[in-house]
């Protein structure tokens, strides 16, 4: 199963330059339709899988990349300059990858793995419940023995991929009582017996996002779909969420450098007055605030991504970097629009989805009121810190 080193890219930039190829080939044109509810996940999982992007945290035993999760967030920082909705269902299918890869290596990965990186199979991982969300300890699903498997019984929402996905990884609790210690996670194939899509009605322009939900009824799990066993699955769900929000805040950054760029762009060649918009100082200026923020926004990402691929810490640095990333998309993808005029609200600019989905991307994997708190327990005067 291991590819030949001629498949592999040689190196980082040539990684970036394929995710570039794919934007241009298969973002670009379908974006906007997909922004009107018009998704077609053939165009967009099987040509990703084609281009590698499927596979770039996956070991190279398992036919992927074995990437620093640094040039991973170069990667979608890319994708989401043209579709943050595309990039992060590409993302969240690969994580279950990488994740049955580490994690169930002789019985899970063998059998879905090399699928799920060509793209032929769509999988996503699924916390969120109707009445539990970022409170992981709150969790209602159940999980309960049935011989050598599992029942489960619950309902899932929020979840990018549900409306596609042929598998989910599922998060479910297995004692009463036991918070996030008894929290396990199960691979349930979307044909099981039991298991039922539930529709999420969002704004078209997440429509590629995939966002749906589910119901389980007595689903059974054979032992071998057990994929974190109670105790384990919450310290991989606290890892994969501080890697999510870092890559969020790089993807929310490539969204602010692409509306910069055509801002620019057009500054140069529209002309008021007699002289073209870029020889405005008022005008300059909106420009130069939105590019000062984009640069601290991306040094507070390339921290996280530092130290995630250095193996330290990296809560606060995370929370902090989605915090800000998200708050500059929010703050200057409006602004960027108004210096583009009625231009920016044409198709072939992507101001309008980006604006949706810099709100979306401020809720996924943590509430920024959640961050806050996160990043001000950090804060906490300690009198022998000097």
């Amino acid at each position: 199963m291991t590819p030949s080193t001629d498949q592999l890219p040689s190196n980082s930039d040539n990684v970036i330059q394929a995710a570039d190829e794919f934007a241009q080939r298969h973002l670009v044109p379908n974006a906007a339709q997909w922004g009107r509810g018009l998704f077609d996940r053939k165009a967009l999982f099987e040509p990703a899988g084609d281009a590698g992007l499927l596979g770039l945290q996956v070991p190279l035993a398992w036919g992927g990349m074995a990437l620093p999760f640094t040039d991973t967030a170069r990667v979608l920082h890319k994708l989401a300059q043209i579709d943050f909705s595309a990039a992060m269902a590409l993302v969240n299918s690969h994580n279950v990858a990488a994740q049955l890869a580490k994690a169930s290596p002789h019985a899970l990965a063998p059998l879905y793995a090399g699928n799920l990186m060509r793209g032929l199979t769509v999988a996503c991982t699924a916390l969120t419940e109707p009445g539990a969300g970022s409170d992981l300890g709150q969790i209602q699903t159940t999980a309960i023995r049935q011989g050598d498997g599992w029942l489960l019984n619950g309902e899932k929402t929020w979840v990018i991929n549900a409306a596609h996905a042929d598998a989910v990884v599922v998060y479910a609790q297995t004692q009463t009582g036991s918070g996030v210690k008894g929290i396990a996670a199960f691979w349930v194939l979307a044909d099981s017996p039991g298991f039922e899509r539930v529709a999420v009605t969002t704004h078209t322009a997440l429509s590629s996002m995939g966002i749906g939900g589910f119901r389980l009824r007595n689903v059974y799990c054979d032992a071998s779909h057990l994929v974190y066993a109670p105790g384990e699955a919450f310290v991989d769900i606290m890892a994969a969420i501080n890697r999510a929000r870092t890559y969020v805040a790089a993807m929310c950054c490539g969204m602010v450098f692409r509306a910069l760029h055509d801002v620019r762009v057009y500054g140069h060649k529209r002309a008021a007055f007699g002289q073209p918009l870029e020889q405005f100082q008022g005008w300059r200026w909106q420009v130069a605030q939105a590019a000062t923020a984009l640069q601290a926004a991306e040094l507070m990402v390339r921290e996280a991504c530092d130290r995630i691929d250095r193996g330290l810490d990296v809560q606060s640095a995370a929370a902090q970097a989605k915090l800000y990333a998200t708050s500059v998309a929010q703050t200057q993808l409006g602004i960027l629009l108004h210096a583009m005029g009625a231009e920016g609200f044409l198709d072939h600019y992507a101001f309008l989805r980006h604006l949706t989905a810099a709100h979306a991307a401020s809720l996924t994997d943590g509430s920024t009121a959640m961050l806050l708190e996160r990043v001000s327990h950090d804060l906490r005067f300690k009198p022998d810190a000097g």
